[in-house]
């Protein structure tokens, strides 16, 4: 019986396009001796993705029957995978040739206090969508914009961080229990800090490591349904609060609430968007009564506090 090492998860929905790259990419790494498997979970597509699975016979494809959020697709993921160690590509995600998936192994393998390591990810967003020049690029990775400016080689250096970027990351499939799971209240946004937050409360670290790398060619969002009902600055606003709730203690939770509100208030005076932002803190509400209350330990605090975390926001 093989044992499988390595589980590549994908999530899509209605972008056949952008899985077929990623696919091709994918063929292209050299994992070495690592046995591995590629899983996709379709969200309920309208678009069919029958030329994509007849190009590439060897992964798995799931669908679900109605739009369930990405929070719920990753969670979904994790139960299908029988790999030791997952690593997740958002579907419009390419991962770098020269990323060794040896090394993250590795990494995993001598410390079993690492829960998730983040990647170094350039993001590529075309401005001019009847070009392709005028691409923008910016880095997403675990690092506040301030913390760069002053201390730009964060970029290249390893790092133990507080939490990661979603559209490409690896961790343990054992770490996926009742306590650190995606929160599918969030549905969408914000929800890799909560998920960053209970991988602190259970004692594991995140590192960050400047060789993992891939690029994000951002789209339309992978889920889509709740965005239509409630757009993206409600959900933002909603998820923020959520956030605070769930895992912040006393005072960071009120100075987090009162500066995130406080800042979605000025963008709504700025885009008259008063209701908007109305409905974001009763959404808000609405979700954290669904929820339960576990705030960060001292220890949990203390980690933050030394690991570049996002504490007061």
């Amino acid at each position: 019986m093989i044992i499988l090492e390595i589980s590549f998860l994908i999530p899509t929905r209605n972008r056949p396009g952008n899985l077929k790259k990623n696919l091709l990419y994918l063929s292209k790494l050299n994992i070495q001796n690592l046995h591995s498997e590629v899983i996709v979970l379709d969200d309920c597509s309208e678009l069919s993705y029958d030329s994509v699975l007849l190009e590439f016979e060897n992964i798995q494809y799931f669908k679900n029957s109605s739009p369930k959020g990405i929070s719920y697709v990753r969670n979904k993921l994790a139960q299908y995978a029988k790999g030791k160690y997952l690593i997740f590509l958002d579907d419009d995600v390419l991962i770098s040739e020269n990323t060794s998936i040896k090394l993250i192994y590795d990494l995993f393998e001598k410390d079993n206090t690492l829960g998730l390591v983040s990647f170094n990810i350039s993001a590529h967003i075309n401005k001019n969508k009847s070009t392709s020049r005028n691409l923008f690029v910016f880095k997403q990775i675990p690092f506040k914009k301030y913390q760069l400016f002053f201390n730009p080689e964060l970029e290249n250096k390893v790092n133990y961080v507080s939490y990661f970027i979603g559209a490409a990351f690896a961790c343990r499939r054992d770490i996926f229990n009742n306590e650190v799971i995606f929160d599918e209240l969030f549905y969408w946004g914000n929800e890799e800090i909560d998920f960053s937050y209970n991988i602190i409360k259970n004692n594991l670290k995140i590192l960050y490591h400047p060789e993992c790398k891939a690029d994000h060619y951002p789209a339309q969002s992978v889920i889509q349904s709740e965005s239509q009902q409630f757009n993206s600055f409600i959900l933002f606003i909603s998820n923020r609060i959520l956030t605070a709730y769930k895992n912040l203690p006393g005072v960071y939770f009120f100075s987090y609430i009162f500066i995130w509100t406080a800042y979605y208030f000025l963008i709504s005076l700025k885009t008259f968007r008063m209701l908007d932002w109305l409905k974001g803190i009763n959404l808000g509400i609405s979700k954290s009564k669904k929820s339960s209350r576990k705030p960060l330990s001292k220890l949990g605090i203390e980690y933050l506090k030394n690991n570049y975390g996002r504490i007061l926001f």
